[in-house]
C-alpha cells in the first residue's frame, strides 16, 4: 500500500478528534464549517479538509469554493479526494460530513514562502494567510544509521534543533516494504509522538515490524497557527480560528516542513 501525506500528523490530531469539533448537542449553526489545512514544503499539491461539525453525517458536506495563493501564481481547489488519504492534518474519523478538496500547483510549496487562502462557504467568504517554517534540522546521526536485529524495540537518538517558527515537532518513520525499491511504504508508529522543540536530543523508538529491512526518519516541523489552535481547543476555547478568518469559519491554516532523511537499515550482521 502506498504510504499516505501526513498520516502520521493525522494520526495524533485525530487522537483529539472528540475535542476538535463541539459537541452535537451544543448545535450553533448548521451553516458553519470547520476548515483544516497544513501545507507541506516540497509537496505539489494542497489538502483542504472541510467540514459541517454541527450536524451528523446524514447531512451533505458543505459547499466551499476555495484557491490557495502563491508566489506570483492561483491554484483553485478543483478536485474532492478522500479524507482519509491525508487531508489538511485535520481528524478525518470525526462522524460529520466532511469534505477533502484538492488543489494541483504550479510548483512545489516553498520554506518560508508566505502562502494565502481565500474562499466562500455557506456564511460567505472566508482568507487565510501562513508563512510556511524554517525546516527543522537533524545533527545528529548522519545520513544512514545500521541497526542489528531482529530486537524487540528499535531506538534511534537524535541530536536536533528547532527553528522559532516551529510550534510543533514530529518524529516520523517512513518503512520500505514489497520489492525494497522505496515504490511502497508504509508509516511506524514512533514513540514520543511529539519532541519538545526547546530540546535538543532525544530517542525515537517503536518496536519491531515484520520483516523490516529499510526505513527512513526525519522530523516534520509545524507552525504556530496549528500549535495555537490545539493548545487553544485543549483549554476549551470555544471554535478557535487561528491563521483563518470569516464569518461561520473557524479552524487552521498552517504550514510544514521536514528535515533531512536519515536512512535506516537493518545490518545483516546482527
Amino acid at each position: 500500500m502506498r504510504a499516505r501525506r501526513l498520516v502520521v500528523l493525522i494520526a495524533v490530531a485525530a487522537s483529539g478528534g472528540c475535542d476538535y469539533f463541539a459537541s452535537p448537542d451544543r448545535l450553533v449553526d448548521g451553516d458553519v464549517i470547520s476548515i483544516a489545512m497544513v501545507l507541506v514544503a516540497g509537496e505539489s499539491h494542497a489538502h483542504l479538509l472541510v467540514g459541517r461539525p454541527f450536524l451528523d453525517k446524514s447531512h451533505p458536506p458543505p459547499k466551499v469554493t476555495a484557491s490557495l495563493i502563491g508566489p506570483g501564481w492561483t491554484a483553485a481547489f478543483t478536485h474532492e479526494t478522500d479524507p482519509m488519504d491525508g487531508c489538511g492534518g485535520g481528524p478525518t474519523d470525526w462522524p460529520i460530513p466532511m469534505v477533502c478538496l484538492n488543489a494541483a500547483l504550479p510548483e512545489p510549496i516553498r520554506e518560508r514562502a508566505t502562502y494565502e487562502l481565500v474562499g466562500k462557504g455557506p456564511k460567505g467568504s472566508f482568507t487565510g494567510r501562513t508563512v510556511v517554517p524554517s525546516a527543522p534540522l537533524i545533527l545528529q546521526p548522519d545520513t544512514t544509521v545500521r541497526l542489528p536485529g531482529p530486537v524487540p524495540l528499535l531506538r534511534i537518538p537524535i541530536l536536533y534543533r528547532t527553528p522559532y517558527d516551529i510550534g510543533t515537532l514530529r518524529p516520523e518513520v517512513l518503512q520500505t516494504v514489497g520489492d525494497g525499491t522505496g515504490t511502497e511504504s508504509t508509516w511506524i508508529r514512533v514513540s514520543p509522538k511529539e519532541l519538545i522543540t526547546a530540546w535538543q536530543a532525544a530517542t525515537v523508538e517503536w518496536g519491531y515490524p515484520p520483516k523490516f529491512r529499510r526505513a527512513s526518519l526525519h522530523l516534520l516541523g509545524i507552525g504556530w497557527s496549528y500549535t495555537d489552535f490545539w493548545r487553544l481547543n485543549g483549554n476549551r476555547v470555544p471554535w478557535p480560528s487561528v491563521g483563518i478568518s470569516g464569518e461561520g469559519v473557524y479552524g487552521y491554516f498552517d504550514g510544514s516542513t521536514k528535515s533531512r532523511p536519515v536512512e535506516i537499515i537493518l545490518s545483516d550482521d546482527g
